[in-house]
């Protein structure tokens, strides 16, 4: 005979705040930062319109706590899937990757870019957040361009910095526009093109 473990106050409080993290990222992608309000949040993840509030108590950290949650999971994904691949590979590989979790993830990503634009704006006290999220992306294709460097795998005049803010900005500018244009289910084809052509100018012939 099995017998089931009560489940701890702690888990309980995590699987909560789990499920009202996803119901702040669906409404965020829905009606963007002003159209989130923390109460509704609290009804659609069937919980108190006040329990929010008791959990975060601000906006702010209930907004940085969004961002922290796609910047893990989008990390772990990275970790995941370029596996001990280094270098050149892992580049071509992470920019496949941030395309097709736009693809596979649109609430997340349409969630993200509204955070990042109304950082700028509606929402400033949220930008240093945003920015260390825009950091972390950085730094990790920094990584794999300085592996590949060392790999002898670049060519000899590429700057590595300039590098990884036009691959990054790229990445960003191609899954905007397919936010826009609803055609987040062709980012999957057009991750493979994406790839070749910024690595192409860059490698060592």
């Amino acid at each position: 005979m099995t017998t089931t473990e009560p489940v701890s106050r702690e888990a309980r409080r995590a699987a909560s705040d789990r499920r009202m993290l996803r119901a702040a990222t669906a409404l965020i992608s829905k009606r963007g930062i002003a159209g989130a309000k923390l109460a509704q949040i609290g009804v659609d993840a069937g919980y108190s319109p006040n329990l929010p509030v008791q959990r975060f108590g601000t906006k702010l950290a209930l907004l940085e706590s969004v961002v922290d949650g796609i910047e893990d999971r989008f990390l772990r994904h990275v970790e995941t899937r370029v596996e001990d691949r280094r270098g050149a590979e892992a580049l071509a590989e992470r920019i496949r990757l941030q395309l097709e979790a736009v693809r596979d993830m649109p609430d997340s990503a349409i969630a993200l870019y509204h955070l990042i634009i109304e950082s700028t704006g509606s929402m400033p006290d949220l930008r240093p957040r945003v920015a260390s999220l825009q950091r972390a992306y950085h730094d990790n294709l920094r990584l794999y361009l300085e592996q590949a460097a060392e790999a002898r795998e670049l060519a000899d005049d590429v700057d590595i910095e300039r590098a990884a803010r036009v691959i990054s900005g790229a990445i960003g500018g191609m899954s905007m526009q397919a936010i826009v244009e609803e055609r987040t289910k062709a980012l999957g084809d057009d991750a493979d093109a994406l790839a070749a052509h910024l690595l192409a100018p860059i490698l060592a012939k």
